[in-house]
């Protein structure tokens, strides 16, 4: 299902007539995102006002990319940064890009969120480890509306000419993600079994909001060994759970194996979709449709 969320027309027609966006390369009115469903929250917030460049490409992992040096020096044009907050592009690349252009303001949309700690799955007794901060913070709706007040308020900071649109747009987009959220707590609690597997654990902060067991079939961030996969086949099948995630992104070779092994489906997501409305429905029906007793 792909939502929009829809303003009265007057209401958007007077907010645009004040906030016009960028009107020639120096105004700096480019805004710069590290991954794709932030320009979804920018564009939403501003009514497809601004340029919007984003660093890491489609395909390419958040988690190691390197920009272009072209990347690096087209972000000149850009007024404002919106970091996600603690992929591994941000912590290797920021300071690198903070240094090289030091009149870009830079906005951390983290802020306020209580941080989890990565879970890695290890194989002495199959117990997850803490290891590191979990970056994945756009990935469940209760975050999200931290990340969109933060993306507001950056954007009001960087025009503020724009601050009559941004408000009434961020108000109308809170209303959304919160009645999603509600969706998510009431269908996941019907749940028959809130545990899910995922090769990669992108889902922490979902399953920690909602109640729900993230079982990760990557070992420290590399394909599963085949003890870890016999392990993974004993207690799936012990505990029926359901369904397999895996982004689109990976080798699907392990998922389906264990798939064959337990009779738990596959399902592909895309964490990284730039309709991010339209993915977070996707993960709840799935885990709706797969629910089993």
């Amino acid at each position: 299902m792909k939502k929009t969320w829809i303003l009265p027309i007057g209401i958007v027609v007077l907010g645009l007539l004040q906030c016009t966006g960028p009107t020639n390369e120096s105004d700096n009115k480019v805004v710069s995102v590290s991954i794709l469903p932030q320009k979804y929250f920018v564009e939403q917030l501003t009514n497809f006002t601004y340029d919007i460049n984003v660093m890491v490409p489609v395909g390419a992992s958040p988690a190691s990319y390197e920009p272009s040096p072209k990347q690096m020096t087209s972000l000149s044009n850009s007024g404002l940064y919106l970091r996600i907050g603690h992929i591994g592009f941000e912590e290797s690349w920021m300071p690198r890009i903070e240094k090289m252009h030091p009149k870009m303001r830079v906005v951390d949309l983290s802020v306020g969120i209580d941080l989890l700690e990565g879970a890695c799955s290890h194989e002495e007794g199959d117990h997850n480890h803490d290891h590191g901060v979990d970056p994945h913070i756009w990935l469940s709706p209760k975050t999200v509306l931290t990340v969109i007040e933060n993306s507001a308020q950056a954007l009001i900071h960087f025009d503020p000419a724009c601050k009559e649109l941004i408000t009434t747009r961020k108000d109308s987009m809170m209303q959304v993600v919160d009645d999603l959220d509600q969706r998510f707590t009431k269908r996941i609690s019907e749940l028959k079994n809130k545990k899910f597997v995922i090769f990669h654990p992108a889902l922490t902060y979902l399953a920690n909001d909602y109640g729900m067991e993230q079982i990760p079939m990557e070992l420290d961030g590399k394909s599963p060994s085949p003890v870890h996969l016999k392990n993974l086949v004993d207690r799936v099948k012990a505990e029926n759970i359901p369904v397999i995630f895996i982004q689109k992104e990976f080798d699907k070779e392990n998922a389906q194996q264990l798939s064959l092994d337990t009779g738990a489906k596959v399902v592909e997501i895309d964490p990284l979709e730039a309709n991010w409305f339209n993915q977070m429905e996707t993960i709840l029906l799935k885990l709706q449709e797969l629910d089993r007793s």
